[in-house]
This record gives structure tokens, sequence and C-alpha cells, in this order.
């Protein structure tokens, strides 16, 4: 999904939505506002002018209200389709759906289709016979039958309109499409909702799947039958009172009643063991909020698992007691593992963050242009991933969780070796480097690092540290062999050293470098990067060096080391990684392997 114009989110981009997403971020940062747009996008749920962005003009410091707002708000939907509803609604497995709020209050659901490049050719069917003729007139289009009947002209405009060309263009979507669209049940777990309030974001979904059944439709229609022909004497009256005022000489009016079951309100009483009714509203906060966990726990039979249904939870662990939030990490855990299910939660909770895959986490930050995504994922191409994920993967990784089940601890000197290590390592093995056994960190050339690293092997925890040649004897690095030693670890058996002769960096080939270069960071005129100029940097600190001539010879060039070599890392392919690097690899992999699950004392 994507949001533009909405609260914080002025422009908010390709936002994942999978079977779990974990969407976190800093008070403010538009984790609700991003719920809530998704519920606007699939519901309709009423949106106002108070919820459309301001415009980010003039001062940083300027009264935000003295400024202009958006235009309008839209939300985009990729939505993927079954085979089933591709053959029932005539549309690809993939199709990409808006919903638009203007200013003046008026919404707009469109869905963007492939169309005739000719407007007039769009919507033959919904034409009038005059109007038909005009148009095949004006492509010297012959009927194919009587002039007279409306089917002689639209079946040859037809076969033109299916020769011109084809554009993308938004157009208004249908409503069997629209009705299509999955459930949404929303749980806000930082207010309390009334148990009532509850039920009906449970059994509306519910309504709305009994209402697609052939019985339900049939009745429908029926009543969408009686109320327009219950309209028919009033749009009499209304035609012959325009056609006489106006001088027509005819008038049409054609009115489409579409009826939509909706649960307007529930009633719900309780009663204690001696049968006195309790009344709910008068319950008291952690009563009504435990009726609701129960109620919210009901959902997953009520709601079958062939509706389609988005599930929305906003801090849904907040307020409850440890033996709550576990019930409700199992629902959230149950539901996602639905075929037909997704489940977003907004969440600050590292027990919610700590329970999906990283790659399911979704960090909204904020900068001085606004929110925007940090897709918490190694291989993500998005330059500006590499600080939220180390420090989020440093979090996850030494929660008492991770600590006594991860096997094996790998220690490297900086961030360019977290970046890139997880991206490489995947592309020589074939899978994640966590799925490997191997918890890997940045030290953050700190002694902090030793010591934590001592304190896992106290307590029969397998260490690894990965460090740069030149560091070895480098009185300010903190990975040296004297402090190494001083903390009991062995140089033998618990340090990988890298480097040609220095670094990780030196050990890519000059080709390499020199081809990413021409890729990555184009050069200023016309001459290419060449592998003369990466040599050059041999035999001095080679980082450092094409870190500068990258910077000063490209309009492109990273930004800094970590920024280099994650995109290097990205850019090459499994048969130029060194193989220093690839054996290195191997052996953490073996290692995490002999280590083996280990009790924690």
């Amino acid at each position: 999904m994507s949001v533009e114009g909405f609260r914080s989110l002025a422009s908010v981009r390709n936002v994942p939505i999978r079977s779990q997403t974990v969407v976190t971020g800093q008070n403010d940062g538009g984790k609700s506002a991003l719920l809530d747009a998704l519920d606007f996008l699939i519901s309709g749920k009423p949106i106002f002018e108070h919820d459309v962005s301001y415009l980010a003009v003039g001062d940083l410091d300027e009264d935000e209200s003295q400024l202009p707002r958006m235009d309008q708000v839209i939300v985009t939907g990729v939505f993927h389709l079954s085979r089933r509803e591709c053959e029932e609604l005539g549309l690809p497995d993939s199709v990409k759906i808006r919903r638009r709020y203007v200013l003046d209050g008026s919404t707009a659901l469109e869905i963007r289709r492939q169309v005739c490049q000719d407007e007039d050719l769009r919507n033959l069917d919904g034409e009038r016979l005059a109007t038909l003729k005009e148009i095949a007139a004006k492509h010297g289009v012959q009927p194919v039958g009587r002039a007279d009947a409306r089917r002689s002209w639209v079946d040859p405009l037809s076969e033109l309109e299916k020769k011109m060309p084809r554009v993308d263009e938004w157009m208004t979507l249908s409503t069997d499409v629209a009705a299509a669209l999955p459930a949404i049940v929303y749980f806000k777990g930082d207010s309390v909702q009334s148990p009532e309030a509850v039920l009906q974001n449970i059994l509306n979904p519910k309504l709305k799947d009994f209402s697609k059944t052939d019985t339900s439709k049939k009745k429908l229609e029926e009543l969408e039958e009686y109320f327009t022909e219950a309209l028919a004497s009033d749009i009499d009256q209304i035609r012959q009172h325009v056609a006489k005022r106006c001088g027509f000489a005819a008038v049409s009016l054609s009115p489409q009643v579409r009826v939509r079951p909706n649960l307007a309100s529930v009633e719900m009483k309780v009663a204690n063991r001696a049968g006195h009714e309790i009344p709910l509203n008068s319950a008291g906060t952690g009563r009504s909020r435990r009726v609701s966990l129960a109620l919210w726990e009901s959902s997953n039979e009520v709601i079958g698992e062939d509706v389609d249904v988005v599930y929305l939870y906003d801090e849904p662990d907040t307020h409850l007691d440890y033996e709550h939030q576990r019930r409700i990490m199992n629902l959230i855990h149950e539901q996602s593992s639905r075929p037909n299910a997704r489940v977003v939660v907004a969440t600050h909770s590292m027990n919610l963050i700590d329970g999906v895959d990283i790659s399911n986490v979704v960090h909204l930050r904020v900068g001085d242009s606004g929110a925007y995504v940090e897709l918490i994922s190694e291989e993500s191409e998005d330059e500006e991933v590499r600080q939220h994920l180390s420090s989020i993967a440093t979090a996850l990784g030494f929660r008492n969780s991770v600590l006594l089940h991860e096997r094996f601890f790998v220690a490297v000197e900086g961030p360019s070796e977290t970046a890139c290590f997880p991206i490489l390592f995947k592309k020589h093995a074939g899978l994640p480097i966590q799925s490997a056994g191997i918890c890997l960190w940045d030290g953050g050339s700190n002694e902090g690092a030793l010591r934590f690293a001592r304190f896992l092997k106290q307590h029969k925890r397998d260490v690894a540290f990965v460090v740069d040649k030149d560091s070895r004897t480098n009185q300010r690095k903190v990975f040296r062999d004297d402090k190494l030693k001083e903390y009991g670890f062995s140089l033998q058996n618990d340090c990988h050293y890298i480097g040609r002769p220095n670094e990780l960096e030196d050990l890519f080939e000059d080709e390499d470098w020199a081809d990413a270069a021409n890729e990555l960071w184009k050069r200023e005129g016309s001459d290419p990067w060449r592998v003369e100029d990466f040599k050059a940097h041999r035999g001095s600190k080679f980082s450092s060096g094409v870190l500068r001539m990258l910077k000063e010879g490209s309009m492109q060039g990273p930004k800094s080391k970590e920024s280099m070599m994650l995109d290097l890392a990205a850019w090459i392919d499994r048969d130029r990684i060194p193989s220093a690097l690839t054996e290195l690899f191997d052996a953490l992999a073996k290692s995490a392997q002999d280590a083996g699950p280990h009790a924690w004392t």
C-alpha cells in the first residue's frame, strides 16, 4: 500500500502487507495513521478535512495550522486475486485500487485498468443509440444490422475498440469488485472499545460474507427490484416535470438501488453467577477489556478461513498483564497463519516485534520531509535502511528469547560488515544468515562488546569474532590481539581475520570495483571508471581512498563505507564473491552447526 496526504503520512510508498506485518516507530510517527489509511482504502471509513496533511513549506518552526493543506488524500493498494476471483470479475491476478478524498468532502474508489485510448469507445454499452451513431460516423463505422438497433452499432464499435491502442487510466471501481474487497476487523488496544463495538467489528465481515452467497444475492436483488418499483411513480412525476419545464421531447431516468447489509448495532448483556445482570457500560475498564479480549478470541471461529479479511491491531497489548499479552500474541499468530488473512500490528512492544521475521517489520521514521518507511530487510534496495537495520537487529538479537535459542554469536567490527555480510552470505549459501544459526552483531568498536561476548561464553554460548587484519595491532581498535586475549578469547579458535592484506574492502578484485562503480556510481563526464583507478589505492588504506575517490568523482557516490559496501554486496554476483569470504561463511556455518542447542545456565 501507499499513502499520500493523510495526517503525518504526506508521502509513504510501498508498505508491504504480508501475512503478518509489524509496524513500529516513534510516537506520532504515523503507525496509527497507517492502519486508519488501510481502513479507509478497504472499508471506506469516513475521513475528514482535518485528516488531510499540511503542505511542508516554509520554516520548519512555522505554526502548522497556518500552512495550507494538500488538496487530497490518496490511499493505494495492490491486491492479489485468486483464480476464481480473476474468472468471476474479469481481472488479472494483480490489480491496483485506490480511494481518494478531496477537500470538498467527496470520495472516489478507482481501479487502474488498461483502457482504449479513445475515450468515446470506453463505455459503449452505456451509450444511447444517437451517441453510438455519432461515434460510428466519427470513425467511419457502418452498422451490422438494422440501423435502429443498438446492437447493430455496439458490435462493430466493440471490434474497433479492441484494435485501438491501450493506455493505463484510473476508472471508477464497479460494485462487484468493491464488494469483493476483503473485510476489515480493527482492534484498538490504546482505547477501551466497548464489547458491543468489538462485536460489530467481528460480525460485520461475517455479514458481508453471507451477502455474497447465491441465496443472499437473490434476496438482495429482489429487495432492490422492490425498492426500484416503489420509486417508479415518483420517478415518472419527476421525468414528466423536467420534460415539460425544459422543453425536452423525452427524459429518461434509471435509478440504481443497491442494498448492502450492515450491522447497525448490537446489545450485549451478561449476568454474574447469582443471576444478576451486570451492565457492561458500568462494569469497569478491566472487566470490559477482558470481555472484549474473549470476543476477539472468538473471532477465529466466527470468521471462517475462507473469508478474505485484514485484521488491524493498534497497540494491542497496551494495559494488559503478561497472561493477556500472551493470549493476544497467540491470537495474532493464529490469524496470520490463515491463507485468506492479513494481520497488521502497530506496536512498540518488543515481544510482538520479536515474534515475526525481521523482513516483516516496517519501521516508520520521521525526517525533515515527513514520515518515510524503512523496510527491515538485509536485501532492501533502500539506501537509507542501514542504521535502523543495525539497531533493530541488535535489540532483537540480545533479547532473552534469542539468548535462549541462538546457538552461535558472531561479532564484527563495524556497520560495513553488519550491512553486507547477510546479503553476501545469502547469495553464497542460499539461505539467510539467521537461518544458518548465526547471530551477527556489530561490536561497535567499544569494549562493551567484549564484556558481552565474555558473558555469552561464560554461559556456554559459542562466540566468534571477524576482525580486519590491520586491527590486530592497532591500539585504537577494540578487537586487537591483546584485548581479545585479555577477555579470555583464543586468537586461533575464536577469531577469523580478513583482508588482502588489511580489511574487508580490499578482498574484492579491482575489476569488481570498477564494474560495480560503472553501474552504481557513474563517473562525471564521459570516461568510465577503470581498473587502474582502484589499483592505485592498494598499499594504503584502500577503503578510505576508494570512498573518497567515488565521492569526489560521482554525483551518486556513496555517503559512507557502510553505504558503499551495502551497495557493492547487493550488486555483486554469487560467483564474484571473494573466496576468502565464502571460506569464512562456510567456517561460520559449520561452527554454528557444531555448536548445537545449549541449555542456558
